[in-house]
Formats: structure tokens, C-alpha cells, sequence
């Protein structure tokens, strides 16, 4: 009887990855440093599903304001958060590293040094929206299991 039950959660488990796997369609299949897309003719980026995700130049000349030219080589775009239902309504982690987290504290106004960030950075509704309105092409939401935590691997790199 116990074995039915463990059979039945496993396969459950795995229809619940197969549709948030559905649901993330729209994220990258890949990410671009910040200078590789500043340079290229059309600023896009694949997505899993094989459309493309086109990144706005004047967003890119926002992210190229706040972020100091030694940084641009890092940073990895797009800017990718995990909607994380697990710690409350609105709650949205930040998948990537350092100078992610440091690139978005900026776009936010934060005058913060890059050795004060910390990880991971979560942001609420007000700070989504605020950001979304400032750098709209350059951040993507996606679906992630109650209790992940928010790595590169999330996302299938």
C-alpha cells in the first residue's frame, strides 16, 4: 500500500514538471552577455521554443548607464526571476549571480556597491512593476516549484 502511494507521488511529481517545463516556454534557451547584445545587428536572444526574444536598445542603454563598462562583459541577459508562490503573494527571486542582483538594485535606484550584494535577491509586485516599466524586454518571469531555489539550472541552461 505504502509503495502505491510513493508510485503515484512520483508520477504526479513528474506531470507537475512536464507542464511547469510547458508553462516556461518563454524563457532562454540561452543568455548573452550584455556587450554581445549591445554589438549585434538584431538584440534578440533564443528562446526554448525557438522564437526569439528581442531585447529594446533603449533598454540596453539604460542596463549600459548603471552598470560600469568593466561589468557589461558579465552581465548575462535577459534578467530572469522565478515567481516564488512559497514565500507569499508577489514574491519574484532573481536567477543568476552577483552582478545580476547588483545590475537590478541599480535599475531600482539602489546606490549600492557590488561587494554589499547579497543573494538571493528577492523583489515584491511594487519592485517587479517598477522594474518591468524601466527595462521591459530585458526581464522575463517564470513558474518555478514551491520551495526551489532559483539557480541557472532552473532554467536549463
Amino acid at each position: 500500500m505504502h509503495a502505491d502511494y510513493r508510485r503515484i507521488d512520483r508520477v504526479l511529481n513528474l506531470i507537475y514538471k512536464s507542464e511547469i517545463e510547458k508553462i516556461n516556454n518563454h524563457l532562454p534557451a540561452e543568455y548573452k552577455t550584455l556587450r554581445e547584445i549591445v554589438s549585434s545587428n538584431l538584440p534578440s536572444i533564443k528562446a526554448r521554443d525557438g522564437s526569439d526574444i528581442i531585447i529594446d536598445r533603449e533598454d540596453l542603454d539604460v542596463l549600459s548607464k548603471v552598470l560600469p563598462p568593466e561589468l557589461h562583459e558579465k552581465l548575462k541577459l535577459p534578467l530572469v526571476f522565478v515567481r516564488r508562490m512559497d514565500l507569499g503573494v508577489g514574491a519574484y527571486e532573481l536567477v543568476g549571480g552577483v552582478v545580476e542582483a547588483f545590475t537590478v538594485l541599480r535599475v531600482m535606484g539602489e546606490n549600492i556597491s557590488i561587494d554589499k550584494v547579497s543573494l538571493p535577491l528577492r523583489l515584491y509586485k511594487p519592485h517587479m512593476f517598477k522594474l518591468k516599466m524601466t527595462i521591459p524586454s530585458c526581464v522575463i518571469i517564470s513558474f518555478g516549484e514551491v520551495g526551489s531555489s532559483s539557480t541557472e539550472d532552473d532554467v536549463k541552461l
